[in-house]
């Protein structure tokens, strides 16, 4: 009977630690699947958005902003249209802010333009568009211009005390320099901090871009043809955009006639027309060629051609000697024709009535 007593207590004892470890861990298991079914439903309810929160993104995402000009410059005028093809914006109510002050407001006003602010001055624009199905856009614009100023320079031959500017001659050498315009002297903007992308002719020339390099050189065309250049501008971090154009007509080489006196050498200050009236027995004339390319390895590489009464002579020299032989009273024609051996482009011609007047002179002519 005691040990019958014995085993039935046993038994209960050992239902009674049992039982519970098993309810306990049933129940422990039932609750973590929910709370990670939970979980994971409060997750993907995060990533998946309602409809309408979809439809405000994607309105965001494509509403379609043009500018124009892409890259305006300093106090330029500047025209924007919205679009979208995800909701029709003539039923929007759309809010236009410049520098947070509102300038134009209304149903539909999907076309906005101002004047951009001065060079290295910020321009902020704000785009608030309420649509008709109830979604809020907004999107946030900016501009700091920088005006871009492109001076140029071809490689062509001018004479001393020439006041002009050598100008640009088929197949001649050119350069051009794009320079920042600091208006700000506290914060000047170097040359050497911005990023150049140079365009010729609409191809991007993109062993002369790069950071720093503000500085493109190119040989200039053929007659009958044109050169244009542009450059975009623009800071490391972006907050800077600009860009210029330039176009470089073609001017014609020419040549010149003029005195040059044995003691006080050639007289730039007054060349010879075409005809001229001369009482000396004697006259040295020396031509000079304006803008034919410059020849920077020291060659000869112009060919002049002179004639004189139609007669062409040896004389391959810039510098030609005139001398009236019986002093008699008449009349020389002088002609020339200057040719660029390199650039078959380049030439020049020239012609120069001399009409003497009666002397004493006996002397025979020199050329």
């Amino acid at each position: 009977m005691y040990q019958k007593h014995k085993l039935l207590v046993s038994t209960l004892v050992a239902s009674f630690l049992c039982g519970p470890l098993f309810v306990f861990a049933q129940t422990s298991t039932t609750t973590s699947e929910q709370t990670i079914d939970n979980l994971m439903q409060s997750e993907l309810a995060k990533e998946l958005a309602l409809p309408g929160k979809i439809l405000e993104d994607s309105m965001y995402q494509y509403l379609q902003i043009t500018t124009t000009p892409k890259n305006p410059g300093p106090n330029t005028s500047v025209n924007i249209t919205v679009e979208s093809y995800l909701t029709d914006l003539d039923k929007a109510y759309i809010n236009w802010s410049l520098n947070n002050k509102v300038v134009l407001k209304g149903l539909g006003e999907r076309h906005f333009g101002f004047q951009n602010g001065s060079s290295g001055e910020t321009t902020n624009l704000t785009i608030t568009i309420a649509t008709n199905g109830g979604q809020i856009l907004t999107r946030d614009l900016s501009w700091t211009p920088v005006g871009i100023t492109l001076f140029w320079q071809a490689d062509t031959y001018t004479p001393p005390f020439y006041k002009g500017k050598p100008l640009l001659s088929p197949e001649a050498a050119v350069t051009v320099i794009a320079t920042p315009d600091n208006t700000d002297p506290k914060n000047a903007l170097g040359a050497g901090d911005l990023v150049y992308t140079w365009q010729k002719e609409g191809t991007v020339q993109t062993k002369f871009s790069g950071y720093g390099k503000n500085s493109f050189s190119f040989t200039g065309p053929i007659p009958l043809s044109h050169s244009s250049v542009s450059v975009k501008v623009s800071s490391i971090d972006d907050t800077i955009n600009s860009e210029a154009t330039a176009s470089f007509p073609l001017s014609n080489p020419f040549v010149l006639f003029y005195e040059n006196h044995p003691l006080l050498g050639v007289q730039y200050n007054q060349s010879f027309s075409a005809e001229t009236y001369l009482s000396n027995r004697e006259l040295s004339l020396s031509a000079e060629p304006f803008f034919f390319s410059n020849n920077s390895l020291g060659m000869q590489t112009l060919r002049y051609n002179w004639s004189v009464n139609g007669n062409k002579t040896q004389n391959n020299n810039r510098d030609i000697t005139l001398r009236n032989d019986t002093g008699a009273k008449g009349s020389t024609d002088i002609s020339l024709t200057v040719t660029s051996l390199p650039h078959i482009f380049q030439a020049a011609s020239r012609e120069l009535r001399i009409n003497f007047a009666a002397s004493d002179a006996t002397s025979k002519p020199i050329f």
